[in-house]
């Protein structure tokens, strides 16, 4: 019963939209900065896949878009403190 609840989830999270952090490629920086600025970035995981309906895509990502974005969202706000941090002892 648990082994199946576990799969059945595991497959519901990998089957929808994510909202995953990526670098930022637009910054530029004038001195040494060993973090990045990171942007929140939003992926299509099935593109391209046909081995699920298009409306089992839709239903999910309604669960999936939302707990992705808070866990993504919440490691950009952290790296992004840390780097602005950096930059302002750094560059000043």
């Amino acid at each position: 019963m648990m082994k199946s609840l576990i799969v059945a989830l595991m497959t519901s999270i990998t089957s929808a939209c994510m909202v995953l952090p990526e670098t930022d490629k637009s910054a530029v920086y004038h001195c040494a900065v060993s973090t990045e600025l990171k942007v929140l970035k939003v992926v299509n995981i099935t593109e391209g896949d046909t081995s699920f309906y298009e409306w089992q895509d839709e239903m999910i990502s309604v669960i999936t878009m939302p707990a992705s974005a808070i866990i993504s969202a919440s490691y950009v706000a952290i790296n992004n403190v840390i780097h602005i941090g950096e930059r302002a002892i750094v560059c000043s």
